[in-house]
């Protein structure tokens, strides 16, 4: 009973929306091509449905082709549906392929039974990187795509590989220039929170040009058509209706359920007891094969292993596979390989072995493929030898595995094999710290460098009564540099100290590895002599054994020395040198000397080239592939920032996106953080929940914090919540405390504060107000020390604490928030009426110096930002036609910016251009207040008079002041007689 073959019911909506999404029918345009995803429950109709649309566009005259994920130890196999999709198409369109394969080599490692094709490609790491390997798959598909529609089916993701899922994300967020359709399906109830495929899931949502299709329950009228269609079955009524309400609208378990009927079993057990029945209706030497299977590795199982694993006749073999396919358990193809017709009958024969026999099973199957090993992967042997016991064997095949991996640019799916292996490797096992440093490795090429500081952590934890000193002192090195990549309290020169002095003084690589991580900690803690002079022992060292890569390494940490001097034409004109040195290279360390050149670029001021230096340092990554690669992602996500700086707000969403890639924590966070300037700085809704999930990953990395408590003070503080704004900045403070002691970014911490609590605070209740002003305080002495500190720094024993302008050139940002806190701290001591309040002319002065600080830098919107406040000053002090100019200059770049935030503040300065003049609307309580104003009463009088709180009387003169665009109270009551509003 061929069911899957059937008639297909009920599904003709979805199969009509997934025809629209790839183009099938007609479009207005007249288009082809589409991207859509699939889901379902297991058994719900995915596949049926894709038969159905496969078979459509063939007869369309599409090419058409499916490649399968499998379960089990296939979702540890790097790009395993693509392998296979890739070796039908070269049996379909052998040309096209020839032809991709002499452009894009990688597509090669896609093709390993093909001879001839990759002589020269199997050893080469650069073009086994993921990128490559996307690139040709992309080209390949673009290709067939220009000789005829192609429709590529990805069948059951939810247990795809990770190098797997990460080519589907780039191929479902990459628009094809030929008409090619893509649709992946997966089985929805498998997936949990922490399931490889939520996250991945939760990118694809965000594709808009992708057509979700969720497959629901058919109705009972279809199960019903299923059912009574099946050759047989029961006519009596009962009979359909037990078989219709246990289906639940599943067709597959409808199908079951009848074919149990047709046998004339009871339907009283649930699925997996139908499911077992069917098994159980082989004879004893086919359900042998079937029990065997259902261990098999892959989503097939071919011909020879299986034969060799059993160690049956031929002929008693081939009855049993037979016996099998005719009751619809397995099914076959060519050349001779067997499946499951279901998932789930492989799952049920599965949980029915008994512990004895599953373990003959993986032995067999571990005997086989170590004396075969072409006829499966080096991942089946590892799982195999590792159920059996045989755990040598299976860290041997499970680093094999590894390195397979590494080979074919999965580094993801490296890690998996060699943290399986290091599960399995006792702490006494010298080749335990071996693994541990190679998973480090594949764990940070593949962008989670926090868990390789883990790796390498619970090696130097655990060291095993045979862990080599030399080993050890390899470790703490690799630990201490991984460390500095982010903020984790770690005393990394303490790590490099005792690494060196476990080493003997003989000249070997793993030395100058070690000294290099040396030198990189002393010049971290400030100590340049004996960061020179390790480093002039690691040139020679590395000059001796012919280690350019390392002297170009440490040539370029030794840099900050010469930065310390503060000479940044010297360090500019160094790193330019090393970067000529490398230049037409595909050297990595070109991605740290173009983050270094922005770097310097950026301390002068020069936005517009520490933008160009970044986006360059993004260029080689994607060249070199290494764009999660710590430097590669780093020149990333500072030319966001850099961008909105420079007020390119509309391109920053473009350099953060994180689409086409999933990218582990802490990194996610970072963009994450970055990404959320722009939308609060427009005053889009964005939920304070936001701020909360970043600060999970506060202690990880100080940048993580600066990149979400700056947007944060503006966030809460625009909402009016003062004492959101104070717990935020407060905490930020206390963490940074930690992980950096002292940092620049205090100082514009201190001023965005101080702005926020200026505008907050004469309207909060005194102790909070109270609080507020305290807080300022205290973070503006903080940022003071750090003036003093970079002042000192830049003028030596000669200095003035209070000549901020020596920074004018060496640190231009925090001269530049410098000037805006002193700026700021006057304005919050003015708008909370102080007995003796800061004159105009000073704030006005201190305004003018602000904006002549960002203009310097280059940042646009806190440019704008500092010459609405200098307007708001220049109107206090009487200089009503100046602050117009100023104000209408600010409000140009917020316009264009679309800064809605801060064109409010300008229209509570002084109204826009266009609205002066025009008609005031008060309500008749605002006309009451106004009244009372005028005839000069306190809030808290007016309050008295009018029988409301003095916070209500607060908020109606705040209203009176923004509608009217007057700066305070008399020239409030001065517009209201000038428009008639008082008598």
């Amino acid at each position: 009973m061929p069911f899957t073959t059937g008639a297909m019911v009920g599904r003709d909506s979805d199969l009509a929306r997934l025809a629209g999404a790839i183009g099938l029918v007609d479009s207005p345009d007249g288009s082809r091509g589409g991207v859509a995803v699939l889901s379902g429950d297991a058994g719900i109709g995915k596949s049926r449905l894709l038969l159905q649309l496969t078979s459509d566009a063939d007869q369309a005259g599409w090419l058409t082709v499916t490649g399968h994920c499998v379960g089990q130890a296939g979702s540890a196999l790097a790009y395993l549906p693509f392998v296979e999709l890739i070796g039908l198409l070269d049996s379909m369109a052998p040309d096209v392929v020839t032809q991709v394969l002499g452009t894009h080599p990688s597509l090669a490692r896609l093709l390993p039974r093909r001879d001839g094709d990759t002589a020269g490609i199997t050893d080469s790491a650069k073009e086994a990187n993921p990128g490559l390997v996307a690139e040709s798959v992309h080209a390949l598909l673009t290709a067939l795509g220009a000789d005829r529609p192609t429709l590529i089916v990805i069948e059951d993701v939810h247990w795809a590989d990770h190098s797997s899922r990460d080519l589907l994300t780039l191929l479902l967020t990459r628009a094809f220039t030929t008409p090619v359709s893509l649709v992946a399906s997966y089985r929805s109830d498998d997936l949990h929170r922490k399931h490889p495929l939520h996250e991945t899931l939760a990118v694809w949502d965000r594709i808009p040009h992708v057509t979700h299709v969720s497959l629901a329950p058919l109705p009972d009228a279809a199960v019903d058509e299923i059912v009574v269609s099946i050759e047989g079955i029961p006519s009596d009524a009962r009979t359909l209706r037990e078989i219709t309400q246990r289906a639940e609208g599943n067709p597959f378990f409808a199908e079951e359920l009848a074919a149990s009927a047709v046998a004339g079993q009871q339907i009283s057990g649930g699925l997996g007891r139908v499911l077992r029945a069917r098994i159980e209706r082989l004879d004893e030497t086919a359900q042998a094969v079937v029990r065997a299977v259902s261990l098999k590795g892959g989503r097939y199982i071919g011909h020879e292993l299986l034969d060799r694993v059993m160690g049956l006749p031929e002929a008693e073999l081939e009855a049993a596979i037979a016996q099998a396919v005719e009751h619809h358990v397995l099914e076959t193809k060519w050349p001779p390989a067997y499946t499951f017709r279901h998932a789930l009958l492989g799952e049920t024969a599965a949980e029915a072995l008994l512990p004895g026999e599953r373990l003959r099973l993986h032995k067999s199957y571990a005997a086989v493929l170590a004396e075969c090993p072409q006829l499966g992967p080096a991942s089946e042997l590892a799982r195999h030898a590792a159920a059996s016991g045989d755990l040598p064997a299976a860290v041997a095949a499970s680093r094999a595995a590894a390195e397979s991996a590494i080979g074919m640019g999965g580094p993801q799916d490296a890690l998996f094999h060699l943290e399986q292996a290091l599960s399995w490797l006792e702490d006494h096992d010298p080749e335990r710290d071996e693994v541990g440093i190679r998973a480090a490795e594949a764990a940070t090429a593949a962008g989670d460098t926090l868990r390789a500081v883990r790796l390498l952590k619970d090696s130097i934890d655990h060291p095993g009564p045979r862990q080599r000193p030399e080993m050890r002192a390899e470790l703490l090195a690799r630990y201490a540099t991984l460390s500095r990549m982010l903020d984790l309290p770690v005393d990394g020169l303490g790590l490099t100290t005792q690494a060196v002095d476990l080493l003997p003084p003989d000249e070997t690589p793993r030395r100058v590895l070690v000294l290099i991580a040396h030198a990189q900690q002393l010049v971290d803690e400030g100590a340049f002599v004996a960061a020179v002079r390790t480093g002039d022992e690691v040139i020679a060292m590395a000059g001796n054994l012919g280690m350019s890569d390392s002297l170009l390494e440490i040539r370029t940490i030794l840099t900050r020395v010469i930065e310390a001097q503060q000479d940044l034409d010297a360090v500019e004109a160094y790193l330019r040198g090393l970067l000529d040195d490398v230049a037409g290279t595909d050297n990595p360390i070109q991605l740290r000397l173009a983050h270094q050149l922005a770097a310097v670029a950026h301390r002068r001021g020069d936005l517009r080239a520490a933008l160009e230096h970044y986006d360059e340092g993004t260029r080689i990554a994607h060249r070199l592939h290494l764009e999660w690669a710590p430097w590669g992602l780093d020149c990333r996500l500072l030319s966001g920032l850099t961008a909105y700086e420079l007020g390119e707000w509309d391109s920053v969403a473009g350099r953060l996106g994180l689409a086409s890639k999933l990218t582990p924590q802490p990194a996610r966070a970072l963009f994450e953080a970055a990404g959320l300037a722009v939308p609060i700085g427009r005053g889009e809704p964005v939920p304070p929940s936001r701020l909360s999930a970043l600060r999970e990953w506060w202690y990880v990395d100080g940048m993580i914090i600066v990149l979400s408590v700056m947007p944060g003070i503006d966030l809460l503080g625009d909402s009016g919540d003062l004492a959101g704004t104070l717990e935020i900045t407060c905490d930020a403070a206390k963490a940074l405390d930690k992980v950096w002691v002292k940092y620049h970014a205090s100082v514009r911490m201190a001023a965005l504060l101080a702005g926020q609590v200026a505008a907050l605070a004469p309207a909060a209740e005194a102790d909070l107000r109270t609080r507020a002003v305290q807080t300022v305080e205290d973070l503006g002495a903080r940022a003071s020390q750090l003036i003093a500190k970079e002042v000192r720094k830049a003028k030596g024993a000669d200095w003035d604490p209070t000549d901020l302008d020596v920074l004018r050139d060496s640190s231009t940002e925090t001269w530049a928030w410098a000037k805006r806190l002193e700026a700021e701290r006057l304005r919050l001591a003015w708008t909370l009426g102080h007995e003796a309040p800061p004159p105009a002319d000073d704030m006005v002065r201190a305004w003018r110096a602000a904006v002549e600080g960002f203009d310097r830098l280059g940042h646009i919107f806190e440019a704008a930002r500092s010459r609405a406040r200098l307007a708001a000053a220049l109107h206090a002090a009487g200089s009503d036609a100046e602050s117009r100019l100023v104000a209408d200059a600010a409000r140009e770049v917020a316009g264009r910016l679309r800064a809605r935030p801060l064109l409010v503040e300008l229209d509570a300065v002084l109204p826009h251009p266009a609205a002066r003049g025009a008609a005031v609307e008060l309500t008749p309580r605002e006309l009451e207040v106004l009244a009372l104003v005028a005839r000069g009463l306190s809030n808290g009088q007016i309050g008295k008079q009018l029988y409301i709180s003095t916070k209500t009387v607060s908020v109606h003169v705040s209203n009176l002041l923004a509608k009217l665009g007057a700066s305070g109270r008399t020239e409030a009551a001065a517009i209201a007689r000038d428009k008639a509003l008082l008598p």
